[in-house]
């Protein structure tokens, strides 16, 4: 009868010559804790892009952002108060179409700004984008309306979608300066809306009183919006092509330029052989009574 081998784990014999010993493998938690590892590493959401080269140091920076801020919330402003002014000229009644013109467009303005939020992965280009479409809108705006009155009888509809699409755009405008405040240096979230409201505010003082005081007067509706759209056009490209580069690629930057050409080519065009309402001026001159007018007027 065969004799059975010794147990040698029991034992604590050493193995003899020619034997391998059996490898122990490792516990299952340890084996697997580098792929756990890995797996963590891998879901670890990626570290926010930060443009790569400033031309400017972070504040200098901001403050440029700032202005720019400024500069294209006096523009908006200044289509709203021209709007205004020829809904005053073509409409019945002047109060009734203020309160249309000013309602509808800050309503499109929450519109826009929800619409801004999937464009938030690359800020610089939509922004530049948004502005040129703006100008583009706000620089055309009054001979679009009146074109609409005068030739096709369409002043209502014609003012509501001039409203609504300048709303749109005038509200994508702050959450993409936000992106790219931040992107420039990480602040808290609560200090950059103040500072971009705070010069979001005073843009629209600057262009409230520029309009009726000097761009009116001297412009007339027409070349003041065409005026205001070109400098709409070019800061917010500018901005973004000498600030932002480093996130722009050749073919975006090649976009861009093309863009603003064609704008400022647009509002040209129509600025100088479009029609042309009735002059506005700042005292209000009123149209002479006509027997429609109540006794007394």
């Amino acid at each position: 009868m065969k004799r059975p081998e010794p147990d040698i784990a029991h034992t604590g014999a050493r193995p003899a010559a020619g034997l391998e010993t059996p490898v122990r493998e490792a516990p299952a938690d340890q084996a697997a804790a580098p792929h756990a590892t890995e797996h963590r590493v891998a879901d670890q959401p990626a570290a926010e892009h930060v443009p790569s080269a400033l031309p400017l140091p972070p504040t200098a920076a901001r403050w440029l952002v700032l202005a720019a801020v400024l500069v294209c919330s006096a523009c908006g402003l200044v289509y709203e108060l021209a709007l205004v002014s020829l809904a005053g000229t073509l409409g019945p009644d002047p109060v009734a179409e203020t309160s249309i013109v000013l309602s509808v467009m800050v309503f499109a303005m929450g519109i826009g700004a929800l619409a801004a939020k999937p464009f938030g992965d690359r800020p610089a280009e939509a922004f530049a984008v948004v502005e040129c479409v703006l100008a583009a809108v706000g620089g055309t705006s009054v001979t679009a309306v009146y074109a609409a009155a005068h030739y096709l009888d369409l002043y209502r509809v014609g003012m509501l979608a001039v409203c609504v699409a300048t709303g749109i755009l005038v509200g994508a405008e702050i959450p993409l300066l936000m992106t790219l405040v931040q992107r420039i240096r990480r602040q808290d979230a609560g200090h950059a809306v103040a500072d971009l409201f705070a010069a979001d505010y005073v843009g629209a003082l600057g262009g409230g009183l520029l309009f009726p005081f000097l761009l009116l007067p001297a412009l007339g509706e027409v070349g003041t919006v065409a005026v205001v759209g070109a400098v709409n056009a070019l800061v917010g490209t500018c901005v973004v092509l000498w600030l932002f580069r480093a996130d722009l690629g050749g073919r975006a930057r090649s976009r861009m330029c093309l863009l603003v050409a064609s704008v400022l080519v647009v509002i040209a065009v129509v600025a100088a052989f479009g029609p042309t309402p009735p002059t506005a001026t700042r005292e209000g001159d009123r149209p002479t009574c006509s027997s429609a007018c109540r006794t007394g007027a």
